[in-house]
């Protein structure tokens, strides 16, 4: 599996955190150094997902508060799912594998849809890969200064894909575990912005809120200690694996 890696924007680069914002950002990273710290046989755990539940319903605060103290609005909605168009990247194998015991548990009537729609993605990337790396090879470009992932991410945008995640109503199936790489993305200016024929332009005002630096890094660690598929962190390539497993 190619991993793509996205850009991340740290909080503090660009928005000031606000003293509440600051103290519930410890209460996430004393329940993060739990998860790290303790003794769990799987991610699956009861007690690890739950305490993983609270981290999520902690860091939505955290998000509202760092930007209810600046002149920006989250124009998000839900059933708009624009966004879900993107390769959704940088997921940590922990958050994949509840995604998968959640589609397990919660819909298994649509895992084998689940796993045929997410195969054909990949496939799909692969070939947006193969026809990338041709034009660029034709055009002749200095490649040193073109960001080829960027590009490609960028193409398969476009293609306008819908997430299979997203049910009959255009709402996240799982959505109350969805990754963080999902929860960080907002726009500040408005929905159409985000449509995949507007990803190059430059006016457009879409942001990750993300955690702090040190947040960041256990979820990292938590990530290579519970990983199964080496170098594979996309959302369409690891949910078919883990719910093959399961």
């Amino acid at each position: 599996m190619m991993d793509y890696p996205e850009k991340r924007k740290q909080t503090s680069s660009v928005l000031s955190l606000t003293p509440q914002a600051v103290s519930i950002h410890k209460e996430i990273l004393m329940l993060l150094k739990s998860l790290e710290e303790g003794s769990f046989s799987s991610c699956l755990d009861e007690e690890f997902v739950s305490t993983l539940k609270e981290v999520h319903r902690l860091f939505d605060i955290f998000q509202k508060e760092v930007l209810n103290n600046t002149e920006f609005k989250c124009c998000c909605r839900e059933t708009c799912a624009t966004c879900c168009f993107h390769w959704v990247e940088d997921v940590n194998s922990f958050e994949a594998e509840i995604i998968a015991g959640y589609i397990h548990t919660a819909m298994p009537g649509e895992v084998k849809r689940i796993i045929e729609t997410c195969r054909s993605d990949c496939l799909e990337l692969e070939r947006l890969n193969d026809l990338v790396q041709k034009r660029l090879l034709e055009s002749g470009d200095d490649r040193e200064q073109i960001d080829e992932i960027d590009l490609l991410l960028s193409v398969y945008y476009q293609m306008k894909r819908p997430c299979p995640l997203l049910d009959r109503s255009n709402r996240c199936s799982i959505y109350a575990v969805r990754p963080f790489t999902c929860r960080i993305y907002i726009n500040l200016s408005n929905p159409s912005c985000c449509d995949p024929e507007c990803i190059n332009d430059s006016g457009m005002n879409t942001y990750l809120l993300d955690f702090e630096e040190d947040a960041n890094q256990i979820l990292d660690r938590l990530h290579f200690k519970y990983m199964k598929f080496e170098g594979d962190t996309g959302l369409r390539s690891l949910i078919p694996r883990y719910l093959e497993k399961m």
